[in-house]
């Protein structure tokens, strides 16, 4: 089912763009020229039109696809055979400017530097011996699986591009089809709940995933003439580095920015810093301008939860879960509020979360807050600071029990007893 989920990949990533064509473009241009209307007010040419939106669509897929593998690809393995050709070159270069450092250096810096490096030689040593050496037929067993797979890969998303010819001309029958499915099997409020909620899945993914590839590809883009402009090494290997991860939500610019640095601090220490200057500048520009043009408030997730959404879905899946786990959670987030907000209209309380973060306590449908005198149950009394009450002293806490002890009449008792209250309050 590989090649049939590439399919479905493909044909729900190009769908807005055949989209803009059939709409904006095609059916603009049989208006012009005076095509018919049926009586549900559609053009009688809707499947030459749809026809030709489809192939359009693809043909611009097909084109940057072959572009990727033809001009990308090449350049990507050159830049990355070179980069292993040269290591010893980069290696001494590295070298001799920590030991150009360190001749200006105190000896105690001297000291703390060689006794890092020694460090890191003695675990990447231990490394090369432990694990690569000892299982260096599994590696090569395991990276011609790997050229294996790629072939296959290269099999299905070929399948998958005719699939997605069919995904995309029935895309409206397939829709038809499930929401007969939902009404003839479930109640119509259920129906309609269940496909408004595949209407805000679809809402979000295309608004995220979508905007993200976009916006990634915009990013690459720009970091490759930046790269030609100031002349950066490997200019394409550390553009589709940046845009590659820019993908992902959150992390994926820091890594990118620090991936990128790292080739270059090897090949040329004044360039990797040039680098790292602009492509912070550049993903400024994205964060506070280009992504919020395009993606918009997408997903209606705060930091908190999308770090966590990222963090959680990308130990899971990996890269796909990096990627999609924002879009994900979004929707799960969505689907508890919901929930929630239906099982306290239920009770006839309300819904509003401002109302409940200066709530104390519920009791008979009526809501205390915190703050009012007369919320004295449930702990929801003013509390003293908790630093407060960690230094107070154990002195001052048992006066505090002394003063707040009932008092007793000693009228009212034997002397003997008298003595033993005195004593158990003590």
């Amino acid at each position: 089912m590989e090649a049939v989920v590439w399919g479905l990949v493909i044909a729900y990533i190009m769908s807005p763009v055949m989209n803009f064509i059939e709409d904006k473009i095609l059916e603009k241009i049989f208006k012009a020229l005076g095509a018919g209307r049926d009586e549900n007010g559609q053009f009688k040419q809707w499947r030459l039109i749809r026809n030709l939106s489809i192939l359009f669509s693809m043909t611009i897929f097909i084109i940057l696809l072959v572009s990727f593998f033809a001009y990308i690809l090449p350049q990507l393995l050159q830049s990355i055979s070179d980069i292993i050709k040269n290591i010893n070159v980069y290696y001494r270069n590295a070298d001799q400017a920590v030991n150009k450092f360190l001749e200006s250096s105190d000896p105690q810096t001297r000291a703390a530097v060689n006794y890092v490096i020694d460090q890191v030689y003695i675990r990447i040593n231990s490394f090369i011996q432990e694990n690569i050496i000892p299982n260096m037929t599994h590696i090569l067993q395991t990276v011609s699986k790997y050229a294996f797979n790629i072939i296959g890969g290269f099999f299905n998303i070929f399948i998958g591009i005719i699939v997605s010819f069919y995904v995309l001309h029935s895309k409206e029958q397939f829709c038809g089809q499930g929401k007969k499915l939902a009404y003839s099997f479930l109640r119509e409020e259920q129906a309609n709940e269940i496909i408004a909620g595949f209407r805000f899945v679809h809402e979000t993914f295309t608004g995220f995933v979508t905007g993200k590839i976009v916006d990634s590809i915009i990013i690459g883009i720009v970091c490759y003439i930046l790269n030609i402009i100031f002349k950066i090494p490997y200019p394409v290997l550390i553009a589709v580095i940046v845009g590659v991860t820019n993908i992902i939500p959150f992390f994926g610019p820091y890594i990118g920015e620090a991936l990128g640095f790292l080739i270059l601090v090897l090949i040329d220490p004044p360039t990797a810093v040039v680098f790292l200057i602009f492509v912070i500048i550049l993903q400024q520009v994205d964060g506070n301008i280009l992504g919020p043009k395009i993606l918009g408030n997408s997903t209606g997730l705060s930091s908190f939860w999308v770090i966590f959404a990222i963090m959680f879905f990308g130990s899971i899946w990996g890269f796909i879960g990096w990627v999609l786990g924002v879009p994900i959670f979004a929707v799960l987030y969505a689907f508890v509020a919901y929930v929630t907000d239906r099982r306290l209209e239920a009770k006839d309380l309300t819904t509003d979360e401002d109302t409940f973060i200066e709530t104390a306590y519920i009791e008979k449908g009526q809501f205390h807050y915190l703050g009012d005198p007369s919320s004295t149950k449930y702990r929801s009394e003013k509390q003293s600071s908790s630093w407060r009450r960690i230094f107070k002293s154990k002195h001052k806490n048992e006066a505090a029990k002394r003063e707040k002890a009932p008092a007793i009449k000693t009228g009212t008792l034997s002397t003997d007893k008298h003595e033993n209250v005195d004593h158990h309050i003590e």
